[in-house]
């Protein structure tokens, strides 16, 4: 095989994949250790939200490969890809999917984490804990926890078939995603990615922030 290679990944989505992954490690972490500094895991979580409303809107304006339009495939196509196994540039029909079930799961254990709280209010609250019942910020931080458990779930099954990719089917998925390049190859979806520009990002990035912060701190009066 020769050595060339073509853009697969454009800057933009692969900075918000691994920012992503570090958000959800560090949401983690602040969870576990950060007790005695809440405003930690809030700013954690609120960095979760900008992301995944920069995701939704790339999936829209980004790089070809990025959108939307590019992977989330209908039911026969996905049955249709798991039936010959061609190679796409961008995500497979499956791999899609899996990305979006990611990203909704992410979306909902933020969202959660706005309602949620300890059981006294003292270590903990979410910004809009307040203005449900308690019953509702009980529910609220219940589900929290289990969408993170189904998250680590989830990241366990997609870091896994990415491995199984790499070892039997030799495509460098993991790779692709750090240099944002895939050897040259006769792509079922397209040959080439054509990059999303880092102006239009960064104008979606704050787009995202307003879209998020600007409402909390509206109806909650604070961020932190």
């Amino acid at each position: 095989m020769s050595d060339a290679s073509v853009v697969a990944w454009d800057g933009p989505t692969r900075v918000f994949k691994w920012a992503l992954v570090l958000v959800v490690v560090d949401g983690w972490i602040s969870n576990r250790y950060g007790g005695g500094f809440p405003a930690w895991h809030k700013l954690n979580g609120y960095a979760a939200l900008v992301l995944i409303v920069f995701r939704i809107l790339w999936g829209f304006v980004g790089g070809s490969t990025a959108r939307f339009g590019s992977f989330v495939a209908m039911p026969g196509k996905v049955l249709a890809y798991i039936a010959d196994k061609k190679k796409f540039l961008g995500h497979n029909p499956l791999g899609g999917w899996m990305v979006v079930a990611l990203l909704a799961l992410v979306l909902a254990m933020a969202t959660s984490g706005l309602f949620s709280g300890d059981e006294d209010r003292l270590i903990i609250d979410g910004p809009l804990a307040k203005t449900v019942s308690d019953a509702a910020v009980e529910s609220a931080t219940m589900w929290h926890r289990r969408i993170f458990t189904a998250i680590e779930i989830f990241v366990v099954v997609h870091v896994a078939a990415n491995v199984l990719y790499a070892l039997f089917s030799r495509e460098p998925l993991i790779r692709a995603m750090i240099t944002g390049r895939k050897p040259v190859d006769s792509y079922a979806d397209m040959q080439a990615a054509e990059p999303g520009p880092w102006g239009r990002a960064f104008a979606c990035l704050l787009v995202a922030a307003f879209i998020v912060l600007a409402p909390l701190y509206i109806v909650a009066g604070r961020l932190l």
